[in-house]
C-alpha cells in the first residue's frame, strides 16, 4: 500500500514538473495577457471607458490593462479618448491584428540578454498575420511600440510610439526590443530541425523567405541563412544583440530564409534566388530603391555555402550535369546548375562555412543519415527525366545526381565541393569570414584547428575582405564575439 501511495505521489510530482516546463515554454502568460484584436479595438475600449459614468467598470474593461499601467489615477477624466500614431508614415497600426503587452511574454526560459529600457509608458507588441503574404511566418510579423498617455491641447491622448522610427530614439520612454523576437520565434510553426533532414518531402512547401518586422524601404535587408539541422530560431540571439545597436536597428531589417536541410544545396540556393527576385518585384517593381540593391547575406555553416552560390558565377562548373539546351524539357535544371551572381547583393558574411567540405559528412553516422534521407518528389520529377536526356551522362551518374543530398554534397571529395572551387565571387561583392577554432585550441597551430565540425582550412576563404578567428565551437552564430563582428561589418556599409 505504501509503495503504491509513494508511486502515485511520484507520478503526481513528475506530472506537475512536466506541466510546469510546458507552461514555461509558452510565449503568453496567464489569461490577463489576452491580446487585443487590433489597435482599433483599443480606440473603441477607450471610448467606452471615457463615456461610462461608472469608474468601477473601467477597471474591468480590456483597456485598463494598458492604461492602468500608465495612468495611476481614479480620475476618469485622465483616461484618453484618442489613439495617436507616432511612427513611420508607411506603417498603418490599424492593419495589425493583435496588440500584446511585452511584460506578458514569459522570460524564464530566455537565455539571452533582454534588450529593454524601463521608463514612462508601456511596451507593447503589434502583431500582424496575413495568409496571403508569402513573406510572413505563420505567427506573422511583429513591431515593438510603446504606449504612453500624454496631455495635448487640454485633452489626454494615448500616443503609440514606433520604436523603429529614428525620430523616437531620443525619447525617454519604455522600450522592449526582445519581447517581439521571443514571441515570434516561439509562436511560429518552424521547420523541425531533425525531421526535416530526413523527411524533406513533407516540408518543401515551408521553404521561404520571411521578414520579421514590417518592410521598410529605408532600411537595407540582411538575409540570414541557417545551416544544417537548424531553422530560423537559431538567429534569435544575433538579431536580439544587433538590434540593441541603434546604428544597425535604424539602418537594417532582418529577414530569414528557411528550408529542409536534407535537400540538395544547389536546389536550396535556387529557391532563395527565386524568393529574393520575387521580393524585389513586390517591394521595388521599378528597381529604384537603392537599399534593395545593397542586400547583405549572412550564412552559417551550410547556409554560408548557399550565400556563396548566390554571390558567385557558376562558370559552367556544373555544366556536365546539364542536358543540351535543345533537349531540355524544363528550365529547373538549368536554373539550378547554371547561374550568375545576383547583382543586388553587396556583401556576404560566411560564419563557420565549410567551403572545402567537412570530414564529418564522411563519417559513419553521416552516411547512415544520408541513406534514410528522402529526396522530395518535386525534385525527382524535375530532374530525373531531364538528366536522362543527356547521352553523355551514364546511368550510374544519373542515379547519383538524382539522389543528391546535402550530406553527400558536404563530403570533401564530393563532385559538388570540387565544382564549387571553380565558381568565382563577383568582384563587386565584399566577402567576410568568421571562423571558429575551438575553445581548447590555444596550443595548436591555426592550420590544424577546427570547431569540431569544420576545420580552419575549410572555413578559410582566400581573398576575403576580412577574417576573424574565434575560440568557439560550431554554433558560432550564437557567439557574442562573432555577432559583434557581424555588427562591425554591417557598419562598413555606406
Amino acid at each position: 500500500m505504501k509503495k503504491r501511495l509513494q508511486k502515485a505521489i511520484n507520478d503526481y510530482v513528475i506530472l506537475c514538473i512536466l506541466c510546469l516546463s510546458l507552461c514555461s515554454s509558452c510565449s503568453l502568460a496567464d489569461r490577463s495577457a489576452k491580446p487585443y484584436q487590433s489597435v482599433e479595438s483599443i480606440s473603441s475600449a477607450l471610448s467606452d471607458v471615457t463615456n461610462t459614468n461608472d469608474s468601477i467598470l473601467a477597471k474591468d474593461r480590456k483597456i485598463a490593462r494598458i492604461v492602468a499601467t500608465t495612468v495611476i489615477s481614479e480620475n476618469k477624466k485622465k483616461f484618453p479618448n484618442k489613439v495617436i500614431w507616432k511612427g513611420r508614415k508607411g506603417i498603418d497600426p490599424e492593419k495589425f491584428n493583435k496588440v500584446i503587452r511585452s511584460n506578458a511574454i514569459i522570460r524564464n526560459n530566455w537565455k539571452n540578454n533582454w534588450n529593454e529600457t524601463k521608463s514612462e509608458g508601456t511596451s507593447l507588441i503589434l502583431v500582424k498575420k496575413d495568409k496571403k503574404d508569402q513573406f510572413l511566418m505563420s505567427a506573422g510579423e511583429v513591431l515593438p511600440v510603446t504606449a504612453k498617455v500624454e496631455k495635448e491641447n487640454n485633452e489626454y491622448r494615448l500616443n503609440i510610439y514606433d520604436l523603429f522610427d529614428p525620430k523616437n530614439s531620443s525619447l525617454d520612454i519604455s522600450k522592449d526590443y526582445t519581447a517581439p523576437i521571443n514571441y515570434l520565434t516561439r509562436r511560429s510553426k518552424l521547420i523541425p530541425k531533425i525531421t526535416a533532414v530526413v523527411n524533406t518531402n513533407r516540408y518543401m512547401s515551408d521553404i521561404g523567405l520571411h521578414r520579421i518586422t514590417p518592410f521598410d524601404p529605408n532600411r537595407i535587408p540582411v538575409i540570414l541563412i541557417h545551416g544544417f539541422k537548424d531553422n530560423s530560431a537559431s538567429w534569435v540571439k544575433l538579431i536580439n544583440q544587433l538590434q540593441s545597436d541603434p546604428d544597425i536597428r535604424y539602418k537594417y531589417q532582418f529577414w530569414t530564409f528557411t528550408y529542409p536541410t536534407g535537400i540538395p544545396i544547389l536546389y536550396s540556393a535556387m529557391r532563395l534566388r527565386e524568393n529574393l527576385i520575387k521580393m524585389r518585384e513586390v517591394y521595388d517593381p521599378n528597381s529604384v530603391n537603392p537599399n534593395l540593391n545593397r542586400m547583405v547575406l549572412v550564412g552559417h555553416s551550410m547556409g554560408g555555402i548557399i550565400a556563396r552560390l548566390l554571390s558567385s558565377n557558376s562558370n559552367n562548373s556544373f555544366s556536365k550535369w546539364l542536358p543540351s539546351e535543345s533537349e531540355m524539357e524544363n528550365q529547373s535544371a538549368h536554373k539550378m546548375f547554371k547561374f550568375e551572381a545576383e547583382p543586388y547583393i553587396s556583401r556576404a558574411i560566411f560564419i563557420a562555412t565549410p567551403h572545402k567540405g567537412t570530414a564529418m559528412a564522411s563519417s559513419s553516422i553521416a552516411r547512415f543519415f544520408n541513406t534514410i534521407i528522402k529526396i522530395p518528389l518535386e525534385i525527382q520529377d524535375s530532374f530525373i527525366s531531364t538528366f536522362s536526356l543527356n547521352p553523355d551522362i551514364s546511368l550510374k551518374d544519373q542515379r547519383l545526381i538524382s539522389r543528391m543530398k546535402s550530406i553527400s554534397n558536404l563530403r570533401p571529395n564530393s563532385d559538388f565541393i570540387r565544382s564549387l572551387q571553380s565558381t568565382t565571387i563577383n568582384s563587386n561583392i565584399a566577402t567576410h569570414s568568421i571562423i571558429g577554432i575551438g575553445r581548447l585550441s590555444w596550443w595548436k597551430k591555426l592550420e590544424t584547428t577546427d570547431d569540431f565540425v569544420v576545420s580552419y582550412n575549410s572555413a578559410h576563404f582566400q581573398n576575403a575582405d576580412s577574417e576573424l578567428t574565434v575560440a568557439a565551437w560550431h554554433d558560432l552564430h550564437k557567439n557574442s564575439k562573432a555577432i559583434s563582428e557581424v555588427g562591425r561589418i554591417l557598419k562598413l556599409q555606406h
